[in-house]
């Protein structure tokens, strides 16, 4: 394999793992051991464990943005509501592990990995404003954001231990949301 093959053969392992077994499985040595390479190859292409997080980091802000920004583009069009771009960003946080892998790096300290995440959200920011939406999209963001972390990580137990249905955060969503645009959303 070449360096770039490995590499990516290393990302896909890790996020196996993340997905497979949760975020404090994917360690160098597991993903070493998962594409028959060992610790010290894997050291010298990430750097350090931090090194294979920012990586995944990178390559779920990618899969998690063309995601949202492909719910925000059909909103643009007419063929999708609101509620629809409120979804599409909880599945993706969901579906791709982005919650436990932003919740792992922030308990261990190497925020530093966090990088992808926090410049995919500003694009996505910047993107809105620059398609001339005027509403505070980006505190819109930041509580959207937050909301569908959370629900990715204990959604689930919470929702139970509230006795209310998993997907009642997501209207909980969109009434924030709402209140922070000064406009009814929901059809």
């Amino acid at each position: 394999m070449s360096p770039d093959e490995s590499r990516a053969a290393a990302v896909v392992a890790a996020r196996e793992l993340l997905m497979d077994e949760g975020a404090a499985a994917v360690t160098l040595k597991a993903v070493a051991r998962k594409i028959g390479r060992t610790h010290a190859n894997l050291l010298h292409h990430f750097g350090s464990a931090a090194g294979l997080q920012r990586a995944i980091a990178e390559e779920i802000a990618r899969t998690v943005s063309a995601s949202i920004t492909g719910a925000i583009e059909q909103r643009r069009r007419g063929e999708a509501t609101e509620r629809h771009v409120v979804d599409a960003m909880f599945e993706a946080f969901r579906r791709e592990g982005a919650g436990e892998l932003i919740g792992w790096i922030a308990l261990t300290r190497q925020r530093e990995a966090l990088e992808p995440v926090i410049t995919t959200i500003a694009a996505i920011i910047r993107q809105m404003r620059v398609l001339g939406d005027t509403r505070p999209v980006d505190r819109m963001t930041l509580g959207l954001t937050l909301l569908a972390i959370g629900d990715s990580l204990v959604g689930e137990e919470i929702a139970r231990a509230c006795a209310l249905p998993r997907e009642t955060v997501r209207e909980v969503a969109v009434t924030q949301i709402e209140a922070q645009a000064g406009e009814a959303l929901r059809e």
